[in-house]
């Protein structure tokens, strides 16, 4: 079985990349900085390791490639992300955030989806993010993004129904786990499982479902105790033990 892990030389994407590799499979996986792409590659020498940076135009064709000169893959999951903390809304570090977290990763979504369609099945998965739930001051454009990847996923999720289609489509949602030790598994039980969403921690899908409905007044008088009030859930998120 293979599996290509786009954005997986560090974070989340690391952590399951870990764990296809731990579990047998055949792992090629994408970086973009230097340094993490010689990590991962000394840490492990089995996995086939190149660089991709998906805010470059032409992602799409890219991936293509990638995917062709692999043979193939079974299981696609994209991790590729970029944060800025942004209250000021700098427009150079809003336009980054769009470029990777939207236009980026749905160029090699739909890639893997148009890879999986040809084929006749196969595994696709993104990471996305709690902070695609509703719109945040200190980073509105990170947010905004995620929120394209729940719907885009979502779509692709709807047009492998209305075709037949025998791919599962998977929205991995972490919620202030850091660097994502000890979550490799969960994300990868759930792709294999071929489940539409995993929060991760579980419990999140419910805080997440009374902030989505949160009325519109509150949550704009938010910005000053935004992370006062959601502190004691993100000291407890390395403790989760598997997703809802």
């Amino acid at each position: 079985m293979k599996a290509l892990v786009i954005g997986g030389t560090s974070g989340l994407g690391r952590a399951l990349a870990a764990e296809f590799l731990a579990a047998g499979w055949d792992t090629a996986v994408t970086g973009v900085r230097e340094e993490a792409i010689k990590d991962f590659s000394d840490s492990y020498p089995s996995a086939r390791v190149s660089r991709l940076d998906l805010s470059v135009p032409g992602a799409h064709a890219r991936v293509e490639t990638l995917l062709a000169s692999l043979g193939g893959a079974d299981a696609v999951a994209v991790c590729a992300g970029f944060y800025a903390d942004n209250p000021e809304n700098d427009w150079a570090a809003e336009e980054k955030t769009i470029a990777v977290n939207a236009a980026g990763c749905a160029a090699a979504l739909n890639a893997a989806y148009a890879h999986f369609r040809r084929k006749g099945g196969g595994r696709l998965a993104c990471v996305s993010s709690i902070g695609g739930v509703r719109g945040n001051a200190r980073c509105p454009a990170y947010n905004a993004s995620k929120a394209f990847l729940f719907n885009y996923l979502e779509g692709l999720r709807q047009n492998a129904a209305a075709a037949g289609a025998k791919i599962s489509v998977t929205n991995i949602i972490p919620a202030y786990i850091g660097d994502g030790a000890g979550a490799g598994r969960a994300m990868l039980d759930a792709l294999l499982q071929g489940r539409r969403s995993a929060y991760i921690p579980g419990y999140w899908r419910w805080l997440a479902a009374a902030y989505r409905n949160l009325p519109d007044f509150m949550h704009e008088g938010m910005t000053r105790w935004h992370y006062v009030l959601l502190r004691p859930f993100m000291q407890r998120s390395p403790r989760w033990k598997k997703p809802e």
